[in-house]
């Protein structure tokens, strides 16, 4: 954990920007002065230090971030106002629709019935006719069946009263 300014770095708000800005920062080794060989690096800065020098810097940030964070806050609220919205207008889409499915469920019980009627008037007359035509034939072939029994008749009494 990292101490800035004797606070943790999480404790000052800048978070992430403050650690990334201070591993660049570190990259820099202090070094002694010059005069003999020594390691290489930058000469050290005995100032206050670097993260002193940061604070104003990111003090001046605060404001932005809480800019940042009313943009987040305004932008979840208009999500939140956009997904009740499609909610509502779902909800009417499913009740509409569950109120014409019954009105479509009607008319194509209607339709049906309306096929099978005709299908049934279609048959009744084919009946019909059929009907009518074996009445005819059976009114042609009257006469002669009425003759060809009225004459076995007559031969039968005949041959009784023959015998």
């Amino acid at each position: 954990m990292t101490i800035v300014l004797g606070l943790p770095l999480e404790a000052t708000g800048w978070g992430m920007a403050m650690s990334v800005m201070l591993d660049r920062l570190r990259r820099f080794r202090p070094v002694g002065t010059p005069g003999g060989a020594g390691p290489v690096g930058v000469p050290a800065d005995d100032r206050s230090g670097v993260p002193a020098e940061l604070v104003a810097v990111f003090a001046a940030l605060d404001e932005v971030i809480a800019e940042c964070q009313t943009i987040r806050t305004r932008a979840a609220q208009e999500a939140a106002a956009i997904v009740a919205g499609a909610e509502r207008d779902a909800t009417a889409t499913i009740a509409d629709a569950r109120t014409r499915a019954a009105g479509e469920r009607a008319e194509a019980a209607a339709a049906v019935r309306a096929r099978g009627d005709a299908a049934v008037d279609r048959t009744l007359a084919a009946a019909s006719a059929e009907a009518d035509l074996l009445t005819k034939q059976g009114l042609q072939r009257m006469d002669g069946v009425v003759a060809l029994v009225v004459d076995r008749i007559v031969a039968e009494a005949l041959a009784d009263g023959a015998g």
